[in-house]
């Protein structure tokens, strides 16, 4: 007991010589997010149009980057046509490019080209940061921007599946208190059933892998509207991770029968609100604080707020809440050190703990062979041998169902 209260005391005194407070105070500022802004086969793949004018609007209303989920151009050509739609793409952007505001792009489903490559892609977009995995370099990458961390997913490589392991290594190592991940397709099925529910076990890995990092916000296209849904898996609202189609950037508006009936396994979709207009969302960070904006098109050049949601980050360290890491909080720390959970070999996806879910999870990759090139098997070869077998079993076994 007597060693304990000296590590207590120990503990106290090294974190408050060593570190000052911490606050997120800092000018308020914004982002945008806006997909699909292809054509339908004029203008040489690009909605110039539409695009041009949300160009001068993430101008205009200061927007310190812009994320883009997929399908820039109409593609479907070869590589060299294909480029020359990605510099039709770039010259609508230009107000944009010019000031010096960054343009985070990820690859849809018709920027991969036919037959399928990313020469193009890698021509008109080299700036992109080139932190992505082995394969996927420039198409798959993280950036921090102030207080928030960007992750985006290239959904092609590896057909509507992304890199787990790689993305479990971002968010592990991420300490901005806001992430934003953005890829193509929806996770849940909105219209298009070609989306991340073919593989609905990789894609609820993915989903958990957000949630368990605290994340509130997965950014995509595909289908072309706006679509904002809230996916909850314990009737719990306050942490539920929402889904935003803002597939709005110039391609035909295709339609939804009003249902999200995909394959949700044990997560239950609420539709917030549901356009079939151009327009883009309005990210405003004003510290821990994040509020989204649908901006709606209503006439030329004109864009007016709708759908606004908005939610609150804990910052890391601040246990007591007050919004600062300081003394405070490292006093609690102490009187808990060396207190803690572990997380649980086989606990893969939510509910928390090992159970059922988790052995349907690893059963589906039982004896596979690949797992030194498919992300460790997403996370079943424990002890990385390249195979999922009885000695990764014994894992998942030890801590069956055991929920700490």
């Amino acid at each position: 007991m007597r060693k304990r209260d000296a590590m207590k005391s120990f503990a106290a005194c090294l974190l408050c010589v060593v570190f000052s407070s911490v606050s997120l105070a800092q000018t308020p500022w914004k982002f945008i997010v806006v997909g699909d802004t292809r054509s339908d086969g004029e203008d040489n793949g690009v909605n110039i149009a539409i695009l041009s004018e949300i160009a001068d609007e993430i101008v205009d209303k200061g927007a310190e980057f812009v994320l883009v989920p997929g399908d820039l151009v109409l593609g479907g050509v070869d590589q060299t046509e294909l480029e020359s739609e990605f510099n039709t793409w770039r010259n609508a952007m230009k107000p944009v490019y010019d000031a010096n505001i960054p343009v985070y792009v990820v690859r849809g489903n018709h920027d991969r080209g036919s037959p399928e490559g990313t020469t193009a892609w890698n021509s008109v977009f080299p700036e992109l940061p080139d932190n992505g995995p082995s394969g996927e370099v420039n198409l798959t990458y993280s950036v921090g921007h102030k207080n928030v961390f960007i992750i985006a997913l290239d959904q092609y490589i590896v057909l509507r599946r992304i890199n787990q392991t790689w993305l479990n290594s971002q968010l592990s190592a991420n300490t901005s208190p806001h992430i934003f991940i953005f890829g193509h397709e929806p996770a849940f099925k909105v219209n298009h059933s070609d989306c991340l529910d073919a593989y609905p076990a990789n894609r609820d890995a993915f989903w958990f892998s957000i949630e368990k990092a605290d994340g509130r916000v997965y950014f995509c296209g595909h289908d072309h509207f706006y679509n904002h849904a809230r996916v909850d898996n314990d009737g719990e609202p306050n942490n539920d991770v929402h889904q935003y189609v803002v597939g709005t950037g110039g391609a035909p508006f295709s339609g939804w029968s009003g249902s999200y009936d995909g394959v949700n396994d044990y997560y239950t979709l609420t539709n917030i609100k549901h356009v079939e207009q151009y327009g883009y969302v309005l990210c405003e960070v004003d510290g821990l604080k994040i509020t989204l904006t649908w901006m709606e098109r209503t006439g030329e050049g004109v864009y007016t707020a709708g759908d606004e949601w908005s939610y609150t980050a804990v910052l890391a360290g601040d246990i007591n809440n007050d919004g600062v890491v300081d003394f405070r909080d490292f006093v609690v720390l102490a009187e808990h050190w060396l207190e803690g959970a572990q997380i649980l070999a086989g606990d893969f996806v939510p509910p928390a703990g090992v159970g059922f879910e988790d052995i349907e999870f690893f059963a589906s990759r039982w004896l596979r062979a690949d797992c030194g090139g498919s992300n460790n098997c997403d996370g079943a070869d424990f002890n990385l041998s390249g195979s999922v077998d009885f000695v990764d079993f014994t894992s998942v076994a030890d801590n069956w169902l055991k929920t700490k």
